[in-house]
């Protein structure tokens, strides 16, 4: 019995010091908070180009950002599938984040990519810039200078049609509609069916298909464009007939300066807008170190003059802000796509 005892008090002493020990640390040990520092981050775009604006936009933010967030973030150009199945099939660990415009949302309106890959199966973070070029030009000698005497013309020209030379699906596709949808309710559905498609690829083709005089309008890049606007060669000289958001210096008519709306009223504006995007659940305290960091790098000087060398411009909107932002582009992006024509009605 007395040895029964002993061992019992023994027992009870350790135990003593066991919960001495515990309490002298601070009770049980606290989960670590999740932080970019130190980690290897990838940041994949849908692109799998290395000279357009979602490869350099990503590049010179990522460059800024790794310094901000003490890690080493490496773009990679996997195009828009792979990056969009990155995003629904990666660990939300803050291994791997997404950079990309509207093309994001865009794929899955236009049905060309499944309901899974829905911005609501992501972690939308903060918007970091903003790429305002999206442009339309013609030949110089074209009987009409923007967007409005396109509608004017048309209208004084019963005879007459124009074809608009266009990439299905992407932010032209966009452009056009908006463009289609306001002459209709202008100058009535008559004119506006003399508003025909021609479906085109890269920049180098549409600006051939306009070159050989298959087409009277194409999109592109307001920077692509510059050298073919200063030449007086009237085989291959342009002008800009309207820019889809207002571009800071540069005297070219947007769609708002022309008073073309959305159905309600509101001025249609579209610049492509580069957002963080991150695998569903990703740790509130990364997005929130995401949101600083972002805030950080989007005051700093230099990094807005290296986006200008580039006409890109930093557009900072925490990941509420940049939800909230997004999900209202995107519906009345919808409803433009939910109400226009088919583009197979309108191909030239």
């Amino acid at each position: 019995m007395k040895k029964f005892i002993w061992v019992l008090m023994v027992l009870l002493l350790c135990a003593s010091f066991l919960m001495a020990a515990g309490g002298a640390q601070g009770g049980a040990p606290k989960a670590e908070v999740p932080t970019f520092a130190g980690k290897n981050v990838r940041l994949v775009i849908g692109s799998t180009a290395t000279a357009g604006d979602s490869y350099l936009i990503a590049e010179v933010t990522s460059r800024y950002l790794s310094k901000v967030l003490n890690c080493n973030i490496k773009v990679d150009a996997i195009g828009a599938a792979k990056a969009f199945d990155a995003m629904i099939t990666s660990k939300p660990d803050g291994n791997t984040m997404m950079l990309f415009h509207d093309m994001t949302y865009l794929g899955v309106a236009f049905k060309a990519f499944e309901d899974i890959y829905r911005i609501e199966n992501m972690t939308v973070g903060p918007r970091a810039v903003q790429n305002p070029l999206a442009a339309w030009a013609s030949l110089k000698g074209a009987p009409y200078n923007n967007f409005v005497e396109v509608a004017e013309y048309l209208k004084n020209s019963p005879n007459e049609v124009i074809s608009m030379c266009l990439e299905a699906g992407g932010v032209s596709h966009i452009g056009f509609i908006a463009y289609w949808d306001w002459v209709k309710r202008a100058y009535g559905e008559g004119v506006a069916k003399r508003i025909k498609v021609f479906i085109g690829g890269s920049t180098d083709q549409k600006i051939q298909v306009l070159v050989d005089r298959n087409t009277d309008i194409i999109f592109a890049d307001y920077t692509s464009l510059i050298d073919y606007t200063k030449t007086d060669d009237p085989k291959i000289a342009m002008k800009y007939m309207g820019l889809m958001d207002n571009l800071a210096g540069i005297n070219v008519p947007s769609y708002a300066d022309m008073k073309i709306t959305y159905a309600n009223g509101q001025p249609f504006k579209f610049s492509k807008d580069f957002i963080f995007y991150m695998p569903k659940d990703f740790p509130q305290a990364l997005v929130d170190e995401l949101n600083k960091g972002m805030e950080q790098v989007s005051k700093d000087p230099q990094f807005a003059a290296d986006l200008a060398k580039m006409w890109y411009r930093p557009a900072y909107l925490d990941n509420t802000a940049a939800k909230n932002f997004i999900y209202e582009k995107r519906g009345q992006v919808q409803g433009l796509i939910d109400s226009a024509p088919k583009l197979d009605d309108l191909v030239k």
